[in-house]
């Protein structure tokens, strides 16, 4: 019997502190402009955050991976592991029914 390798699907997202996201892209990163603009609607609204890569499909109940690939905004202020808990809390409510 044969295994198929399951098909991860990446996508690139910016991650708030607060567990906010927002996808920027899937089948390119997004452009350091891209990037940039996305910093300063965070620092706009009093926010810092990631850009970072999300491995998974995220409308499954499934875990996904999330990875740091750059920090934006007021490093200080981040911690990673808050806003992974914030995030899954905020990505379970999308996933409940209605």
């Amino acid at each position: 019997m044969s295994l198929k390798p399951k098909s991860t699907e990446r996508r690139w997202i910016i991650l708030a502190q607060d567990g906010g996201h927002v996808t920027m892209g899937r089948a390119a990163p997004p452009s350091e402009a891209e990037v940039e603009a996305a910093a300063a609607a965070l620092a706009a609204q009093g926010l810092a955050g990631w850009l970072a890569t999300l491995d998974g499909n995220y409308w499954s109940r499934r875990r996904v991976a999330l990875a740091p690939v750059q920090m934006l905004g007021d490093e200080a202020t981040l911690d990673w592991p808050a806003a992974i808990t914030a995030f899954e809390a905020a990505r379970q409510r999308t996933l409940r029914p209605l």
